[in-house]
């Protein structure tokens, strides 16, 4: 039963936006470039463990994507945790291409593809991390001491797995999806006395999604720009071009001379995520690169959204636009 199901991140979301309203010729670019490929490629990843887990027997097993839990002065994060009347189980997944050789010696991942060779963090390493974590979570929560395994799925089936040195043996820590459901009925088998009541495994549940706390990261900060360098104006819905030009109680698209009524609705959400849920009117104005006061009143009075007043301006709640 999958309790919490895998969804785009706000960082996924983030980084579209961002990477659409940058020049290809600003220094950042391909860093966000970069990082939003990883980011959909994770995702991915996640994603298509979909069919393997819904081969996992529905009444006793909890599925949850994309865990946040606060431990501490920080958080720690699981990609997927089973739970299971017998046994936990938390999953690393990583949809990486190419020739994958685990360093167990420096703990480090080296991939190998198209003849260029990167270095990753030691994904073994990071799920005993978050193993640790998780048990000091739940004892602090006083739930029984309960088996918790941990095991780093690779979900590219193409990719080739090896581990330095060559006598280790990654295998107990590290797999293909295809192999998830095999390796959960060996857990199965193992343990088979229950530990924890369904009552229980409910009562945790409400208490993991009631602790979830999604990450916002601040991509102004990790990439060092800031809402200045963004392209700004309203993006066309057909051809997506930006600025489009207002005429006419429309806007125009000088690009492929498109006409739309609302297109500033999708500008003024993506201002809520990418810089602030409240805009004030001289923002409106530089955002959506008209310069009429009067207009960007006209527009933001037109949502039906509430506005307060802050010192000697209005501002307007995007947030709370559908």
């Amino acid at each position: 039963m999958i309790v919490k199901e895998a969804a785009e991140s706000i960082k996924i979301k983030k980084l579209r936006l961002l990477h659409k309203r940058f020049s290809p010729d600003h220094p950042a670019e391909k860093e966000i470039e970069g990082e939003l490929i990883r980011s959909i490629a994770g995702y991915k990843g996640e994603k298509s463990l979909d069919f393997h887990l819904d081969l996992l027997p529905k009444e006793e097993t909890h599925i949850f994507h994309d865990l946040r839990l606060p431990y501490g002065s920080g958080h720690f994060q699981i990609d997927i945790l089973l739970l299971t009347p017998s046994f936990f189980l938390i999953i690393e997944v990583k949809h990486i291409s190419g020739t994958l050789i685990f360093d167990q010696e420096f703990h480090q991942l080296i991939r190998t593809y198209k003849d260029i060779e990167e270095v990753f963090p030691d994904p073994i390493s990071q799920l005993y991390r978050q193993t640790h974590l998780f048990k000091e979570w739940l004892k602090l929560h006083k739930f029984p001491m309960i088996p918790i395994e941990s095991i780093v799925i690779i979900s590219n089936p193409n990719s080739k797995i090896m581990a330095i040195p060559e006598n280790t043996n990654i295998s107990k820590s590290v797999t293909h999806s295809t192999n998830l459901l095999a390796r959960f009925h060996t857990y199965q088998k193992h343990y088979q006395k229950e530990i924890i009541t369904k009552k229980d495994i409910k009562k945790l549940s409400r208490l993991l999604l009631k602790h979830h706390n999604q990450t916002d990261q601040d991509l102004f900060k990790k990439f060092n720009i800031s809402a200045a360098d963004l392209i700004k104006g309203v993006a066309c819905p057909k051809c997506f071009k930006i600025p489009m030009i207002r005429a006419r109680r429309k806007w125009f698209c000088p690009n492929c001379g498109h006409y739309c009524r609302q297109a500033h609705l999708e500008a003024l959400r993506e201002y809520a995520l990418l810089i602030s849920p409240i805009m004030p009117i001289h923002d409106c104005c530089d955002f959506l690169q008209i310069s009429s006061r009067h207009l960007a009143k006209h527009l933001l009075n037109d949502l039906n959204i509430s506005a307060t007043k802050i010192g000697k301006y209005k501002v307007f709640h995007l947030n709370e636009l559908d």
